[in-house]
């Protein structure tokens, strides 16, 4: 069974770069460029995780994330803050809300790696 990774960030860049990286490992990609996108995506696909910029028109990540949250078929995907954002209280913040990990930009493309197959093969 293929696994469904939704990739959400208003840069194009980088989610060539995350989708590049994922399908090297034979992991689909879903992209959106935005909070509202990557609603209708979740609702309607299911993907089995969601690696999820912060900083975003129109809905930012942690409003997106709070929507997710909040419905019963989406609550239960595990979601991974990507963000530029060097903050320790957002990352305190967003893990207490229940993300299953928070890293910072650039990132480490060996650690996505892991932690993405770590989390779809439970």
């Amino acid at each position: 069974m293929t696994k469904n990774v939704l990739i959400v960030d208003d840069s194009n860049t980088n989610n060539i770069l995350l989708e590049s990286i994922l399908n090297g490992e034979g992991i689909n990609s879903l992209i959106a460029y935005n909070g509202n996108e990557a609603l209708k995506i979740a609702y309607s696909k299911k993907p089995d995780l969601i690696l999820l910029d912060i900083m975003m028109p129109e809905k930012d990540g942690l409003t997106v994330f709070s929507e997710l949250k909040d419905n019963n078929e989406t609550k239960s995907i595990p979601v991974v803050f990507i963000t530029a954002r060097n903050d320790d209280n957002l990352k305190q913040k967003a893990i207490n809300a229940g993300a299953f990990d928070f890293i910072e930009k650039p990132i480490n493309v060996a650690y996505v790696i892991d932690l993405v197959k770590r989390i779809l093969l439970n």
